[in-house]
């Protein structure tokens, strides 16, 4: 599940899925990087005031999108509507919680998490010491995702509930550190 629901307030107002990367938009970065895993569904949730532009290129790319009717509310609104989706519709032992601003994470990386999937387990990576995106989140802890928006730091409170489900997988990507929230951080994802 991609996460691309904000209104990229702190980039000026800009569509962060659309942003460019490497030839690509950072939503096209991500869909090829699942693509290439294999065997994944992909889905995006979107919000005004960018939802339609964001839906007509996942439409390109054969994903289906989510809307998300009150983004006001914060990230956890879009992580509830994601994993209430993911619930009724995947039949999957795991789902990716990938935001559209972390373009770039390396296909090995995907890969070492995949190998550690576990359906009552979150597996992060992690760089020099420090976790990032995307997390493969085990089935059995998407009902507290589905319902994070009543938690006081949303998805953040669900991962660090019980430390021992959460696994840190050590990878040597850099990219997984990415988080596009300021003219800076774009200028070095340029670099």
């Amino acid at each position: 599940m991609i996460l691309a629901a904000g209104a990229g307030r702190r980039l000026g107002g800009v569509n962060k899925a659309l942003l460019s990367w490497r030839g690509q938009t950072f939503l096209q970065s991500i869909v090829a990087r699942l693509d290439e895993l294999g065997d994944v569904r992909s889905v995006v949730v979107v919000a005004a005031p960018h939802g339609a532009e964001t839906e007509a290129v996942a439409s390109e790319l054969g994903i289906a999108c989510l809307h998300n009717g009150n983004p006001e509310r914060g990230m956890a609104s879009s992580v509830s509507i994601g994993f209430a989706h993911a619930m009724e519709n995947f039949s999957r032992d795991a789902c990716w919680l990938w935001p559209v601003d972390a373009p770039g994470v390396d296909i090995s990386t995907l890969r070492a998490l995949r190998r550690q999937a576990c359906v009552s387990k979150i597996l992060t990576p992690r760089f020099s010491g420090r976790g990032g995106h995307p997390s493969l989140v085990g089935r059995a802890i998407w009902p507290e995702l589905q319902a994070c928006e009543s938690e006081a730091e949303g998805a953040r409170t669900v991962f660090r509930r019980d430390e021992a489900r959460r696994l840190f997988v050590e990878v040597n990507d850099k990219a997984v550190r990415n988080d596009i929230d300021s003219p800076a951080d774009l200028e070095a994802l340029s670099c």
